[in-house]
């Protein structure tokens, strides 16, 4: 059982393939969804985004590959914050 799961996170945050992107997007649409409901949680989320990116960074010394995941987490990251908090 525990090894199911843990094949799950595997291919969804620390694969390099295709499926190693779905993770960080899914991080990334949270972030949406949580900064449209409160703003405040919204910029703690982003922080927990970071300590993704960081974990991420440490992978990078290792596995050139997750630049993408990092790109996908700042990028998305910052574009969930900024669009919400722009006044229309």
């Amino acid at each position: 059982m525990m090894q199911g799961a843990y094949d799950l996170f595997f291919e969804l945050f620390l694969s390099t393939g295709i499926s190693g992107y779905l993770g960080p997007l899914a991080i990334v649409m949270i972030g949406y969804v949580v900064m449209k409901r409160d703003k405040f949680l919204g910029v703690l989320w982003f922080v927990v985004e970071c300590l993704f990116i960081s974990q991420y960074l440490t992978l990078v010394s290792v596995t050139p590959d997750y630049w993408w995941q990092i790109f996908l987490l700042l990028i998305g990251g910052m574009m969930t914050c900024v669009y919400p908090l722009w006044d229309r």
